[in-house]
């Protein structure tokens, strides 16, 4: 199961701006170091996923947090739940959960592997009239080569990013 890395997580967390009130939904929350990373500086967190193994290793890590870890749909999870900040991490009916959480939620953001899912989740956010960003996330990690420092790439990864005009 992937993971997001937390040098993308910090960019996340710039972007989405949370703060004490707010509650945070984590959609696609795999492993759970979204949510884990937000809990401190949110009222509530809300981790989404369909995987059983990935809710109950989330479960695990948010156990001391206020939370809930849902098995579930995460359209389904926007349509009934209430939320001010809401993080995509996997791209499946991308169009339609922004379709609801950008009525509902102050910020969204989403990651996405692939440039053309990412520019569709961009137009999509501004359809519904929100001011949207598009960001393409270079991480580069250091090893050792030689008795000194190379570095070497992680996969680029593209950040939708969605806010109300306030």
């Amino acid at each position: 199961m992937k993971a997001t890395k937390l040098e993308v997580i910090g960019v996340i967390f710039a972007k989405l701006r949370p703060d004490r009130e707010d509650v945070f939904a984590d959609i696609g929350c795999g492993t759970g170091g979204v949510s884990e990373f937000f809990a401190p500086y949110v009222r509530k967190i809300f981790a989404v996923d369909l995987d059983e193994r990935a809710v109950e290793e989330t479960k695990n890590r948010l156990k001391s947090y206020n939370s809930e870890v849902l098995l579930m749909n995460g359209l389904e999870f926007l349509k009934e739940y209430d939320y001010d900040l809401v993080f995509f991490g996997g791209t499946k009916q991308i169009e339609e959960m922004l379709e609801v959480a950008c009525k509902k939620a102050r910020r969204v953001a989403a990651i996405a592997a692939r440039m053309e899912v990412a520019i569709r989740s961009f137009e999509k956010i501004k359809s519904l009239g929100l001011r949207g960003e598009l960001l393409v996330l270079n991480i580069w990690r250091d090893y050792e080569l030689a008795g000194g420092a190379a570095f070497r790439p992680l996969n680029p990864v593209f950040l939708v990013v969605g806010c109300s005009s306030e």
